[in-house]
């Protein structure tokens, strides 16, 4: 199944952001959303770890609005958690999904939490997204004690998509001037695995037709304005903790995780940048979160934990 969700995330990156001479349609993203959003089988590491499942993060509220908790084997607990928010084209995925990444940072002795988020249809958008993402960071600081979370050791990752809501939650958390923002969350650091970053870009007719613009988009999709407050890039200068991100040669949106080294460089700011040169082609988007035991994923999935571990 990895491989499948693999092979969607291609297809799409065939066509993504222009380049080539094929609009992507909106039955082509329904494909591969219908893909990217089916349960992946087997049981993983965090199956066998403590846990609390679908913890609701919205009282009487829609039933994607909840978390999973990992609790890390006592025996090597941080007392940190790391968040992670899962990608897919902010149409598709599963938190569930993200077990395997998950058991990575559990056997680093990491409290795991995968948080969904409601995903857009073409009337909701990235910024009900957002909204979500928000809300539930700030349940977890609130709702700490009962939940065994130690609210000031707090990292966000997110891969895809989900890159994009962890750096723009980690920037509202610094920045009141953003239009959706966690309330009493501060991350102590953030780690994005190929993100989505210069979001105002990916409104784009060459590369998708109108309807599946509307449809991955929503109907604010030619409101320049209204895209640009979305954008993670917008925001950049507002977050100044560490920052840690990954992308490859095969990563199709490659140039999102350029633009972001280019933007910390410019701002004389660190950054932990891997950039994973490969002609192996499982070495591509998100190889790290979809194949944790290739040797390049082995090599990325280090780095961030030798990051938390600095920083935690």
């Amino acid at each position: 199944m990895k491989r499948i969700r693999t092979a969607a995330l291609l297809v799409g990156a065939l066509l993504l952001l222009a380049g080539c001479n094929v609009r992507m349609t909106k039955p082509i993203l329904k494909m591969i959303a219908a893909v990217s959003s089916k349960p992946i089988p087997g049981l993983f590491y965090a199956d066998s770890c403590e846990k609390r499942l679908a913890v609701p993060y919205v009282e009487n509220g829609d039933p994607a609005q909840v978390l999973d908790i990992y609790y890390a084997d006592p025996a090597v607990r941080k007392d940190a958690t790391v968040i992670d928010f899962h990608g897919g084209f902010y149409v598709a995925g599963l938190k569930e999904n993200n077990r395997d990444i998950a058991s990575v940072f559990l056997k680093e002795g990491y409290d795991v939490v995968l948080l969904e988020y409601r995903l857009n249809d073409g009337q909701r958008d990235v910024s009900d997204e957002l909204a979500d993402c928000a809300t539930g960071l700030d349940f977890l600081v609130t709702h700490a004690a009962e939940l065994g979370l130690n609210p000031d050791r707090m990292f966000l990752t997110g891969d895809s998509a989900g890159g994009h809501l962890a750096l723009y939650m980690a920037e509202g958390a610094e920045d009141p001037s953003l239009p959706i923002r966690p309330a009493v969350f501060s991350p102590r650091g953030v780690l994005l695995n190929c993100p989505a970053y210069d979001y105002a870009n990916f409104a784009n007719l060459k590369a998708f037709t109108k309807a599946a613009l509307e449809w991955f988009i929503g109907p604010r999709y030619e409101d320049k304005d209204w895209l640009a407050a979305m954008s993670p890039r917008t925001y950049f200068a507002s977050y100044t903790g560490p920052l840690f991100v990954s992308t490859c040669t095969n990563d199709f949106i490659r140039s999102e995780s350029l633009k972001i080294r280019d933007d910390s460089e410019a701002l004389g700011r660190p950054l932990d940048f891997v950039d994973i040169a490969s002609t192996d082609k499982k070495v591509g988007h998100d190889h790290n979160v979809l194949d944790i035991d290739l040797p390049a994923s082995r090599e990325v999935n280090a780095r961030m934990a030798e990051f938390m571990n600095a920083n935690y």
